[in-house]
């Protein structure tokens, strides 16, 4: 399998595979939107901000840890996602974009989080 065929939900699952082994408390958000009711009652509910990482939560010392997982080729960040990894890394959290398993593991350790 070629790195372009390696979709972004293969990086998910094994991203998802490394913080259960490493214990720390970060979990999945699922962005999107879908409604409730009908007619007049009719809703979009939000469930969460654009620009929301893949995973979110926090490290051994209590800091805020995100995750944005892209596949390892041709993955792009959007503009909402590049703004809120800054913003995180700017507020002392540790933010970061990851296209494998293996690189989240490597930058959960460089950034002390484990």
């Amino acid at each position: 399998m070629e790195l372009k065929d390696i979709p972004e939900s293969a990086v998910i699952q094994q991203v998802k595979q490394i913080l259960k082994v490493t214990g720390l408390k970060i979990q999945r958000i699922n962005t999107g939107c879908f409604t409730i009711g009908e007619g007049r009652n009719r809703r979009y509910i939000k469930t969460a901000d654009a620009g929301t990482c893949d995973f979110e939560g926090y490290d051994n010392i209590g800091r805020f840890v995100a995750i944005e997982c892209k596949r390892p080729s041709g993955g792009r960040l959007s503009p909402a996602q590049k703004e809120r990894i800054a913003d995180i890394n700017r507020k002392g959290g540790v933010a970061f974009v990851a296209h494998s398993g293996e690189e989240a593991l490597q930058k959960l350790k460089e950034n002390h989080c484990i």
